[in-house]
C-alpha cells in the first residue's frame, strides 16, 4: 500500500497562523521575555523540523527547554518531547539517538499525564509516537491517543479537518499494527463524512491495494 506523508497542520492551530517565522523572530528579539511569542517561535521551529530542517530542530529544543519549568498548559513540554524525537531521527550517533528518544518519551508522557484531556497534546504525542519505528513499542500509545481525541471531540464539530486528519492517522497506526479492518473503518468514515475533503482524497489513496 502506498505510504502517504500527511502534513499534520493541526500542530499549529491557534498559533499565529498568519505570522511569518521572520516576524515572530523579530518580535521575540524585541520582547525576549514574552513567553507566548517564545512558545510560538518554538512551535514554528518544531514544524520546520518536521519537514527535515535539522537546524530548526536544534533551535526548537533550545528555545522550548527554557519554557518547560513554568509550563502550565503543557504545550511547551509536549512540543519539546516531539522535538527530541525529531533530533533522535536525525542523530547518526546511537547513544545520542537513544538519549533523545528517552527525553522525548519523558516530556511527551509528562505532558499527557498532567493534561490527559487536552486534545492538542494528545495529538502531538500520537503523531510523534506513530512516526517512530514500531520496534520501540510506542504504537499502541499512539493509537490510544488518537482514540482518546475522538472520544473528546465535540459531536457538533466531528467533521472538522482536525478530526478528519486524526481519523486518517489512527487508520495508518492501526494498519501498521496489522489491523486492516480497523484502518479501513476510519478511512471509510472520513470518505463518508467529508467526501469532497482533501482528507477523503488521502483516504481513497490509502484504501487502494
Amino acid at each position: 500500500m502506498k505510504r502517504l506523508l500527511l502534513t499534520f497542520v493541526v500542530l499549529i492551530v491557534g498559533f499565529c497562523a498568519a505570522t511569518s517565522n521572520a516576524d515572530l523572530k523579530r518580535t521575540l528579539d524585541e520582547q525576549s521575555d514574552n513567553r507566548q511569542i517564545a512558545l510560538e517561535m518554538g512551535i514554528a521551529y518544531h514544524n520546520e523540523g518536521l519537514n527535515g530542517d535539522k537546524n530548526s530542530v536544534q533551535k526548537a529544543i533550545k528555545l522550548l527547554s527554557t519554557l518547560v519549568d513554568d509550563d502550565m498548559e503543557g504545550l511547551a513540554t509536549a512540543y519539546l518531547g516531539s522535538s527530541h524525537l525529531l533530533r533522535a531521527r536525525d542523530d547518526w550517533n546511537p547513544f545520542g539517538k537513544l538519549s533523545n528518544l528517552n527525553k522525548g518519551y519523558e516530556y511527551l508522557d509528562k505532558a499527557v499525564k498532567e493534561h490527559p484531556d487536552y486534545i492538542l497534546i494528545r495529538i502531538i504525542r500520537g503523531n510523534a509516537y506513530m512516526n517512530i519505528p514500531t520496534i520501540f513499542g510506542k504504537l499502541d500509545t499512539a493509537i490510544s491517543d488518537f482514540e482518546r481525541v475522538i472520544e473528546l471531540w465535540p459531536l457538533e464539530s466531528e467533521v472538522d479537518e482536525i478530526i478528519l486528519t486524526v481519523r486518517l492517522r489512527l487508520g495508518e497506526s492501526l494498519m501498521k499494527k496489522g489491523d486492516s479492518d480497523g484502518a479501513y473503518y476510519h478511512w471509510r468514515w472520513v470518505i463518508r463524512k467529508a467526501p469532497d475533503s482533501p482528507q477523503a482524497d488521502l483516504a481513497k489513496e490509502l484504501l487502494r491495494p
